[in-house]
């Protein structure tokens, strides 16, 4: 997830339809987080919102560390 937040970050500097590509690469990088809260049988919107928001804030250093703890269905440090 945080690879596809600094994607979306650098889809923003660019302008036109040369935006596009990030913005598609960003959005299937998404595709393995919901996988995972899927098969965890976890409730998937309010995870992938969490992660979301979590990778989005650029003052937490620990971001990079948070994911899907697949035993628990839990966003959680990964550490």
């Amino acid at each position: 997830m945080e690879i596809a937040a600094q994607i979306k970050e650098k889809e923003k500097s660019i302008e036109g339809l040369v935006q596009l590509p990030y913005l598609a690469i960003a959005k299937t990088l998404e595709v393995i987080p919901r996988t995972l809260a899927q098969n965890c049988g976890a409730d998937v919107m309010k995870i992938l919102t969490n992660l979301r928001n979590k990778n989005e804030n650029q003052e937490d250093k620990e971001k990079v560390f948070y994911g899907i703890d697949g035993n628990k269905g839990k966003m959680g440090n990964m550490n």
